[in-house]
């Protein structure tokens, strides 16, 4: 009877949290949410396994952005830098920062891609190339607006040097008493700009990549197609957006350790840059940001996608 009582304890609520499970899961589909809230789930995952995988790469890349001047920084400098500041630990500062930002964003962008779609064209497949880049550039600048300003901390804490700030909660505060909190959002306008045109050439050329790779290989493509598929379709946009991030890195970094600010504004920023620095100016960086884009877009677009597989999220997008 023990044994039995025993077996009954374990089973019961099992059996309840089972039963517990399958009602959310029909309330959600009836909703018509369950979909998009896998498809959150799937997008945070793939954030932060491809931001950690090449936080190395981004710190380099945010030190050669920030750092301004006609004679510019090598790598090499850049990386002799950063060693200086604490061994490889140093080139994982600010991740921790990076992965509570970009998990969210990721989510946010990939679960409102769908929902976009039905808001703006009622379906989610038989839609063109143009109005994808649309749905997929104002789901990116959503999720862009709604972490903004841990964008502002993860680049302070990058490019900062050591002991400035020792944790989010003490970037956002130093920011604000010595800046106001109009500093939390520095550069959001630039990084609005940037984001839609990045977000919505990244987001439809991997959709009909994808679609071009499924005639083949059917609904799910094995991993080194989904893997070329998300770098081809990142560095396309990262072409096309890189001036636009470069200024947005230097808006939100001006004003550190007091110093007077260099820019009123993107205007202003893009003409100082080009006439101190010349058109390359606008590129700095470009190099590391693709060795970094490269991985990380593959290895997020693919962790997206094995997500969703492994909780057999149905697509609702013939085309993608």
């Amino acid at each position: 009877a023990g044994g039995g009582g025993a077996g009954g304890a374990w089973w019961v609520p099992s059996t309840a949290v089972a039963a517990s499970y399958d009602r959310v899961r029909r309330a959600a589909e009836d909703a018509g949410m369950l979909r998009t809230a896998e498809v959150f789930i799937a997008g945070a995952c793939a954030g932060a396994v491809s931001r950690t995988a090449t936080a190395p790469i981004d710190r380099v890349k945010l030190v050669l952005q920030a750092h301004a001047g006609r004679e510019g920084m090598s790598i090499r400098q850049a990386l002799a830098r950063i060693s200086s500041e604490g061994g490889w630990r140093a080139y994982f500062r600010g991740n921790g920062t990076n992965c509570i930002k970009i998990s969210p964003e990721t989510a946010i962008k990939l679960s409102m891609n769908d929902r976009m779609k039905l808001w703006l064209y009622g379906r989610t497949h038989d839609i063109s190339p143009s109005q994808r880049m649309v749905s997929g550039g104002l789901s990116g600048a959503a999720a862009q607006a709604a972490i903004y300003p841990l964008e502002i901390v993860r680049t302070r804490l990058a490019v900062s040097p050591v002991g400035t700030y020792t944790g989010i909660t003490h970037c956002l505060a130093k920011v604000y008493r010595a800046e106001g909190i109009r500093a939390w959002y520095r550069g959001m306008g630039t990084a609005m700009v940037g984001i839609v045109p990045y977000a919505g050439i990244d987001i439809a050329c991997f959709e009909m990549l994808k679609a071009a790779a499924a005639e083949k290989h059917g609904a799910h493509p094995p991993a080194h197609i989904l893997l070329l598929s998300g770098m081809t379709s990142s560095c396309f946009a990262q072409v096309v957006a890189y001036p636009l991030a470069l200024v947005r890195t230097r808006l939100q970094t001006q004003g550190l350790d007091g110093a007077p600010d260099r820019y009123r504004g993107m205007v202003d920023a893009f003409r100082v840059i080009l006439r101190e620095e010349g058109p390359r100016g606008l590129y700095r960086g470009l190099l590391p940001n693709f060795i970094k884009l490269a991985p990380a877009a593959a290895l997020s677009w693919l962790t997206f996608e094995k997500v969703k597989e492994a909780m057999s999220v149905e697509e609702a997008d013939a085309f993608s």
